[in-house]
């Protein structure tokens, strides 16, 4: 079930953030005095907040026609094993694991500038965006023009991490006053705005189980999930809390039994949707603090309960219950590297030196994998240019990972000419009719397998040329290193004389043998799963007098398959694991019982500093995977899946001997103080 969500709200405001009036002026200040001015005649109605207390019986009706709240209930997995599972145990754990709110919060806030040509009746959108070409869809669909009519435009972006994908009121609001006015309308947001009229991230309960024999060996998982969508389905927000929650849902672990379900609860809140990670870090960490708990209640070592149930090299490609196929990896040896590399051995004796200082030492050991590349409407293009450049178009979008130079490595590599000859462009939905974007950690698995591909068909059509111009047969023609020789000879030219040449040909002769010439554009094609996947050591010191908490060591050991380019795939993961650290330990989105924001700007919401975020010890452990045509597997989200994990069970490790069994996250001071202070 879903309500109707009008541009500007409509008969009832649903959230706080909901947009309720447009206001065009010529300046900010007389914007702001124009705001001011406005008097809403609205009465309060009472608000369903907490997505627990909006999922009981008796909650505010939020939507008339939407009883108990819920959305839809979805459910994925192996039943009967599951129950089998459970049944057979020796042993079953449960526990409840809240993944709250969190603000996206980029470096820059969203914003617009929109435009109408009245004499062709062509719309341009210039946006930060995280891919122009289903922007511009949607923007003709809400308009009723057809796409033609609508032209989106992403220069550079200061981040996005999934906030900036989607399409906001505010731009087709800015769309229509253009056409309305016939001036530019430029809108940005403050961030006082972003915390409430962005998109918000995670947002899930997950009640969840874990059967075990009496050996220790995993049986059966379950979560039993409610997820906050807040008070409209936003974009791709149902697929994050079903299939997105579920593709790596047992990640490295063979469990035969797995199954969840989930509620979908709308709330009087703004709106949720993909966050890095997509529904992936909650499923993620929730079952390695259920191994951490397993671990201690039933007298198991954590290492060792992990080790016994981690899937073997013998058994890939692995089935999942979930559908998922794992094309390759190495998940022992990975724990063999990442307790080596973290010193595990060591970790009694340093948790003696903080104890001499008064400080609890804990360390938390997570696993994690994450399923990137499959079946998404990308195209590229590569041009071979007379100056001697090859200009590379693809439909992802850079918003600060360095894609393109990613992207030109892979098109240099492919073509044997220095990266400095590979120009690419990304942003302007007129360059290609397809492209499906950022997201998924797709990168390399999509648009860099694509490039690939698409530069060996450019070199195929240049053969023609190339042999037409050498007045050679096109067998006789190789390619390498930017040249095309008559093999055998010293006969050669180079790749940007056939891209001048081909303006000398008969255009007749263009559209026969000669094909495309210098030019090529193909689309993504196929299933092409790749599973990055890795381990993380986390270890802390909690200070029992305040209940602050140090991130002291951090080591990981990653599988992502060949890196492309370190310095940016290591600037990946650090990101990821400093967001992680600010979602474990300190960042949640507070509402009151009315529905107002009370974490509402930088005062009030804490984010993390670098002075929280330690020195990484990041390691790689590559193996092969027959999904990759370039061998990368992507990265973008695997730190975000497998650190807040970590952090969590190092966290509790601290706390476990002054009997804390669980917190709920962020992990703040008051918080943990309050635990060993009841």
């Amino acid at each position: 079930l879903e309500p109707e969500r009008p541009a500007l709200a409509r008969g009832k405001v649903a959230y706080v953030g909901h947009p309720v009036a447009v206001i065009l002026a010529k300046t900010p200040e007389i914007a702001q005095d124009a705001l001011e001015a406005i008097v809403l005649d609205i009465a309060d109605l009472p608000a369903a907040v907490d997505l627990e207390a909006a999922a009981a019986e008796g909650a505010p009706q939020i939507w008339d026609d939407i009883p108990d709240n819920r959305s839809f209930t979805w459910e994925k997995g192996d039943r009967a094993a599951t129950e089998t599972g459970f049944a057979e145990a020796a042993h079953v754990i449960e526990l409840t694991v809240r993944h709250p709110r969190v603000a996206i919060a980029p470096i820059e806030t969203r914003g617009c500038i929109a435009e109408f040509d009245a004499k062709t009746g062509r719309y341009t959108l210039t946006t930060p965006s995280q891919g122009v070409v289903g922007l511009r869809t949607a923007m003709a669909d809400y308009m009723g023009v057809d796409e033609a009519s609508v032209r989106v435009i992403t220069e550079d972006v200061g981040g996005s991490f999934a906030v900036k994908i989607w399409p906001y009121p505010e731009q087709l609001l800015a769309l229509i006053a253009a056409r309305e006015t016939g001036r530019p309308v430029k809108w940005i947001g403050s961030r006082t705005e972003s915390f409430v009229s962005d998109a918000m991230g995670r947002g899930r309960v997950d009640r969840a189980k874990l059967a075990l024999d009496a050996d220790g060996k995993f049986l059966a998982f379950r979560i039993d999930a409610l997820a906050d969508m807040g008070a409209f389905l936003n974009a791709v927000a149902p697929s994050i809390v079903t299939s997105g929650a579920i593709r790596p849902f047992a990640h490295v672990y063979k469990i035969p039994g797995l199954l969840y379900r989930v509620d979908a609860i709308f709330t009087n809140t703004m709106m949720t949707d993909a966050y890095r990670g997509a529904g992936k870090p909650e499923s993620c960490s929730t079952l390695e603090r259920l191994i951490d708990v397993a671990a201690h209640e039933l007298g198991f070592d954590r290492v060792e309960l992990r080790r016994k149930n981690l899937i073997q090299p013998a058994d890939l490609p692995y089935n999942t219950p979930m559908g998922e196929t794992y094309d390759g990896g190495d998940f022992p040896a990975i724990a063999e590297k990442i307790l080596r590399a973290a010193d595990w051995t060591g970790i009694e004796a340093r948790r003696a030196e903080s104890a001499k200082h008064g400080l609890l030492r804990g360390a938390g050991l997570g696993f994690h994998l994450h399923a990137t590349g499959g079946s998404v409407a990308e195209r590229s293009e590569v041009r071979a240019m007379p100056d001697g450049t090859v200009l590379v178009r693809t439909g992802t979008q850079d918003s600060g990972q360095g894609h393109r130079t990613a992207l030109a490595i892979v098109a240099a590599e492919t073509l044997e000419v220095p990266v400095d000859r590979i120009r690419v462009e990304q942003g302007d939905s007129d360059w290609l009719a397809k492209g499906g974007g950022t997201g998924g950690s797709n990168l390399l698995a999509i648009a860099g397998n694509t490039v690939h591909r698409t530069a060996l068909k450019m070199i195929d059509q240049a053969k023609q040329v190339a042999a037409h111009m050498l007045e050679a047969a096109v067998q006789d023609v190789e390619y390498g290193l930017g040249d095309f020789r008559i093999a055998g000879t010293d006969r050669k030219i180079g790749l940007a004389q056939v891209a001048a040449g081909w303006d000398d040909i008969p255009a007749d002769q263009r559209d026969g043998e000669l094909g495309a010439g210098c030019v090529a554009q193909l689309d993504f094609e196929g299933l092409h799963t790749t599973f990055p996947n890795g381990a993380y050591v986390c270890e802390v010191e909690v200070d029992p007098e305040t209940g602050a908490v140090y991130v002291d060591r951090f080591t990981g050991v990653d599988d992502l398959g060949r890196v492309i380019n370190e310095p940016t795939a290591l600037g990946q993961l650090h990101g990821g694991i400093g967001q992680s650290i600010g979602e474990v330990l300190m960042e949640g989105l507070v509402y009151d019982e009315q529905g107002q924001v009370l974490t509402g700007s930088l005062m009030d919401y804490a984010l993390p500093r670098a002075d929280q975020v330690p020195f990484m010890d990041l390691n790689w452990a590559p193996t092969d995977s027959p999904n990759a045509l370039i061998g990368a597997k992507g990265v973008g989200e695997v730190s975000s899946i497998g650190a807040p994990g970590a952090i969590m069970n190092a966290v509790l490790d601290a706390l476990r001997p002054q009997d804390v069994r669980h917190l709920d996250i962020p992990l703040t001071p008051e918080k943990i103080w309050k635990a060993l202070h009841p």
